[in-house]
Order: C-alpha cells, then sequence, then structure tokens
C-alpha cells in the first residue's frame, strides 16, 4: 500500500528485528523507570499477552472462523525510499501499532438491536527526532485510515469488521483532528491526600468481607460487567438512535494486559517480588480491579462494579471498595490513587465529591488528562453522532 507520495510507503509488519528497532526507538519516550532495553523487552512481553494474541486463541477462532484474523495487536511502519536501503529497518521514517478488541455497538440502522464491532485502537505512533517536521506522522495516519477503511468496505466482510471503528491515546493534544479525529477530554482524579480520604470518606476503616482478585481468577466478574454494559448501551441508545454507540466489550485479557505491565516492571525495580492482588471482590459481588503504575507512583482504578442489588446503596459500596483500594496503594508504596471520571463520576456520587473538594487541591481534584481519547467516526456518523461509552482507562493503549 503506497501513500500518495511516490517515495513513501505504508507497510504491515512481523518481523522481529523491525518490531525491536521500532521499541527501542519509543522507548525514547515511553521508557519510564525502565532501561532502554528493558522497555523493548517489555513491549515485547506484552506483544505476547492474550489481548495482544486473540487472533491465535482457539476459541475466538471458533466463535469468529471469519475475521478472527483482525484480533489482537498489528505492527505498521511508514518508510522513505529515498533513504539509503542498507538494512530492514534504514528507511522505516515512523511507526505505529493498533491493538484490535472485540466491542459493542448499536448503529442508525440497528433499531435498537446490540451488534459487534472491531474497536481497531492506535498506540506506539513514533518518529525519531531527525525525521520530525517532515509530515511523516501524519502521512503514517492517513494511510493507516485508508488501510481500515478498505478492510470495513472488504465485500463480503462479517458485519463485526464493516461496524469498525478507530479510537486512539493523544499525547499531542489535539493533534488528531486534523485526521478526521474527534477528541474526548475525559478528566482524571489525581488523589495525592488518601489518607485524609480513607479517614473523611471510608470512615478509617477497612473491614468489609471478600476476596483480593489475583491473575486469572475473576473471569466471573467479567460476565457481571459483560451484562451491565450492555444495558447501559441500551439505555444509551434509547436516547441517540441515530448514533454510532459503542464501547470495548469486558475481556479478562484486557486486565490481564494491565497486570503484564505491573509485574514486568515490579520485578525490574525497586517494587519488590511479591505478587500483588490486582483487585477485590465483596461478598455481594461489587470489585474494584486497579493498575499499579509504578513508573509514576499510582493506583490507577481500572474498573469499579457495584452489584444491581447494591445500585441503592452505592457510596456505602464505594466506601468498602476505596477502602481496599487505598491500603492496596500504602502497601505498595503508592501515593497516588487515580481513576478516570467517566469510570467514577463524581456527580454519581455527591458525597465522594464533597469529602475530595474538602481534602484535595483543585488541580488534582479534575487534572488535565495528558492521554487524551479521539475517536474517528465510521462513515455516516460526525462528532455529533458518535458516542463512545465506557470511556475509561480499562480502553487505553
Amino acid at each position: 500500500m503506497t501513500n500518495n507520495s511516490t517515495y513513501l510507503t505504508f507497510e504491515k509488519y512481523d518481523d522481529p528485528e523491525i518490531k525491536r528497532f521500532t521499541h527501542m526507538n519509543n522507548g525514547e519516550a515511553w521508557q519510564g523507570l525502565l532501561p532502554r532495553d528493558q522497555y523493548a523487552d517489555r513491549e515485547q512481553y506484552l506483544s505476547e499477552s492474550g489481548i495482544a494474541q486473540k487472533n491465535q486463541d482457539p476459541a475466538t477462532q471458533k466463535l469468529y472462523p471469519e475475521g478472527c484474523e483482525w484480533f489482537g495487536i498489528k505492527f505498521f511502519a511508514l518508510k522513505d525510499r529515498r533513504l539509503p536501503a542498507t538494512g530492514k529497518t534504514s528507511q522505516i521514517v515512523s511507526s505505529c501499532e493498533t491493538l484490535n478488541r472485540l466491542a459493542y455497538c448499536t448503529t442508525s440502522g440497528s433499531d435498537g438491536k446490540i451488534e459487534l464491532c472491531l474497536n481497531v485502537c492506535i498506540g506506539g505512533v513514533f518518529t525519531e527526532k531527525k525525521f520530525r517536521g517532515q509530515g511523516y506522522a501524519k502521512a503514517m495516519i492517513e494511510s493507516l485510515n485508508k488501510y481500515y477503511d478498505e478492510l470495513r468496505a472488504t465485500p463480503g466482510a462479517p458485519d463485526f469488521i464493516k461496524n469498525l471503528v478507530i479510537t486512539l491515546y493523544s499525547e499531542v493534544g489535539d493533534y488528531y483532528t486534523q485526521l478526521g479525529y474527534h477528541t474526548l477530554h475525559v478528566p482524571l482524579h489525581n488523589i495525592t491526600h488518601i489518607d485524609e480520604l480513607y479517614q473523611e470518606y471510608c470512615g478509617g476503616v477497612d473491614s468489609a468481607p471478600g476476596r483480593f482478585l489475583g491473575f486469572d481468577d475473576y473471569e466471573d466478574l467479567i460476565h457481571l460487567q459483560d451484562n451491565e454494559f450492555k444495558k447501559d448501551l441500551l439505555t444509551t441508545n434509547g436516547a441517540n438512535k441515530d448514533s454510532f454507540i459503542f464501547m470495548v466489550k469486558p475481556d479478562i485479557e484486557i486486565f490481564k494486559w494491565f497486570q503484564y505491565r505491573d509485574i514486568f516492571i515490579q520485578e525490574r525495580t525497586n517494587n519488590g517480588t511479591t505478587q500483588p492482588p490486582f483487585g477485590f471482590e465483596l461478598e455481594n459481588h461489587s470489585h474494584i480491579i486497579w493498575h499499579h503504575n509504578w513508573n509514576d507512583n499510582k493506583l490507577v482504578i481500572t474498573k469499579i462494579y457495584i452489584s444491581e442489588d447494591q445500585k441503592m446503596n452505592s457510596e456505602v459500596v464505594l466506601r468498602q471498595l476505596f477502602a481496599k483500594a487505598i491500603n492496596e496503594a500504602r502497601k505498595t508504596n503508592l501515593d497516588v490513587l487515580q481513576f478516570w471520571d467517566f469510570e467514577i463520576s463524581l456527580n454519581e456520587f455527591p458525597q465522594l465529591r464533597d469529602v475530595l473538594k474538602e481534602v484535595c487541591d483543585d488541580d488534582e481534584l479534575y487534572a488535565q488528562n495528558g492521554s487524551i481519547s479521539a475517536v474517528r467516526p465510521p462513515p455516516g456518523y460526525n462528532k455529533d453522532t458518535i458516542i463512545w461509552e465506557k470511556n475509561t482507562k480499562f480502553c487505553w493503549f
């Protein structure tokens, strides 16, 4: 597939040598606590995880015999053929990846029926400093858009491919609006005063019975989330029948992808070797799932689920779950509790909001999200008729 320019070539690749090259380059921006080579090792490790290799999963292949090859992680590079061709990587000027996951959607023509769609999430967009300012990243994303547009339009493609929707997380502000993406600013809540929150909101008590979540022992909770997601999607559709509404389908492999990151960085830094828990389930099946962001010294809440029979007591349940999260942050020496507003909206939990207003500074209560989500509306829709439900850290790539 060739860009309009006669010397730029856009390619999908699987070569391990090229992957290593691009990951080593990406480490310039995203290596965090890791040395550059270990960052590249981590990216390779993540690319072998269940969600990244979903296309290889026998159960997935059985469920989606047509189109399952498009699940998982895909790698792309833009080459400038004017550069000397001295090796596999010598002409690469920009690169990116997509993590392709199953999602739910309703469309203007679905008559309120939930359909499946392929969510293509772009990540790892990177251009070396020596190549920046020449329009390479723009040309690459334009080519990527065209690549997936052609996939969507393939004659005989399964319905979930025809419903394909592309998302991304931008570290460069609203840059992608020029490429057809609609930015969605989701505020963060960065709580540094966790002891005060524990006392004032949780009552200084962490005694609710239940169980801590291990690496892969909570598949039953994913089914609960799945049912809630579909119910919420239909509710949103009821008021927005002419819109394309979508949400990433819950999958334990998505949460494990975060856990792989946890474990890899923990083992290579000074955060110990004992695997910490990844969440907590109360006896009523309400639960919290978290992610240890060792790089930024944060415990990030990736999912809160309050069971249907506890909705009337939702803040009581949230206090119990927050107590578990705060104590996990303490045990692992993480100073900040972070959650996305779309995961726990302060408007829906007024007691939490009032406490946070008392104990938090304004800049942490509604913090600017440095990873701005954006969506490219499918054909026939625009920024006013596209709705991304459950747009939280859970979907992040």
